[in-house]
């Protein structure tokens, strides 16, 4: 067996309980007595009450116990089995100790066991475990749907990681032979290059583990990112940034650098074909477009662009792209605080 812990509040058992007993309740007094209130007055209605209430109660409480016990991983048919069995068990135990006490309290003369309505009380507890099992499979489906979302949100982070492993080390590369060419040319350059590829590097340390950044913080990587390039491509490469960053936003970390990657892996940058990037913020998202001019033989595989389609569906958001063979289009939408 397994332990289930029940995430339903005991407040909300109780008032469910209290329910389906005033329910049960006026449901057995017309079937059996034709009246749903067959009581002489205030006095005996409480007494009634008393007298019925706590063995539903009991009787509740050992369903739930049960049933949240028996682990589902014995099959569905033989939990239902051990459940019923065990719920019946239980009926017929709790109906004697019934009884008995009414005996010991000298509310009955002598225990008789036929002296309870079995009939009403197996129906009584026929309902209380089917309504249980409904709870608990209903629960037991939210747990699994939880679990598989997690599961998959785990996988594509994992994936998501293993690109940024690939790209982050890639630009490194690059960047590190390109400083070492102007190192001997142009020492201020050599002093921005160094200055910006820093803020880079930090700011990948600080979020490579973080499910979401703030837009300011993506921004403010974005513009050290397009600096180091703007010097990689001789100012062949350039990024404006239209708007800025609502408060209290956010987007999946990197997102900016994937998508300005892809704009340098795909198109062809150079003095006879500049590159000219805009990016446009407003209040629900970050726009970012840029000319085709794809080279020779690309393979246009976009796995970065897949992965975060992925990623923001995953926070309920659809990131999406444009491509009318003239301009791309990448459209990231905005995470708002009120949403995480």
């Amino acid at each position: 067996m397994e332990k289930f812990k029940v995430r339903h509040p005991a407040g909300l058992w109780g008032i469910a309980i209290i329910f389906y007993y005033c329910w049960f309740q006026a449901f057995y007094n017309a079937v059996r007595f034709g009246n749903m209130f067959p009581y002489d007055d205030f006095h005996d209605m409480l007494v009634g009450v008393i007298k019925n209430f706590i063995p539903i109660l009991i009787l509740s409480l050992t369903n739930l116990f049960i049933i949240f016990r028996v682990s589902v991983r014995l099959g569905i048919r033989k939990k239902i089995i051990i459940d019923a069995i065990g719920s019946l068990s239980a009926t017929i135990i709790i109906g004697a100790a019934y009884v008995g006490v009414k005996v010991m309290l000298g509310f009955s003369p002598r225990f008789d066991f036929w002296i309870i309505d079995w009939p009403g009380t197996i129906l009584n507890d026929i309902i209380i475990l089917m309504g249980v099992e409904l709870v608990y499979y209903f629960t037991m489906l939210l747990k699994s749907r939880d679990e598989t979302e997690a599961a998959q949100r785990q996988a594509l982070q994992y994936q998501y990681d293993a690109l940024k492993a690939q790209i982050n080390p890639h630009f490194l590369f690059n960047s590190l032979n390109l400083l070492y060419s102007l190192v001997s040319i142009d020492n201020e350059k050599s002093k921005v290059f160094i200055r910006e590829l820093a803020r880079m590097y930090r700011y990948v340390m600080a979020y490579q583990n973080k499910d979401l950044v703030e837009l300011s913080e993506e921004l403010g990587f974005l513009e050290s990112y397009v600096s180091v390039l703007e010097i990689r491509y001789n100012n062949k490469f350039k990024v404006t940034i239209n708007g800025e960053a609502p408060r209290n936003t956010y987007v999946v970390p990197f997102s900016m650098q994937l998508l300005i990657e892809n704009v340098t892996k795909h198109n062809v940058i150079s003095s006879r074909f500049p590159m000219n990037v805009t990016v446009k913020i407003d209040e629900t998202g970050v726009t970012v477009s840029n000319p085709i001019q794809l080279r020779p033989a690309d393979s246009a595989g976009n796995i970065g662009i897949r992965y975060l389609s992925k990623l923001y569906a995953l926070h309920g958001k659809c990131f999406h792209v444009d491509n009318d063979n003239v301009t791309f289009t990448a459209y990231v939408p905005l995470i708002k605080n009120s949403e995480i």
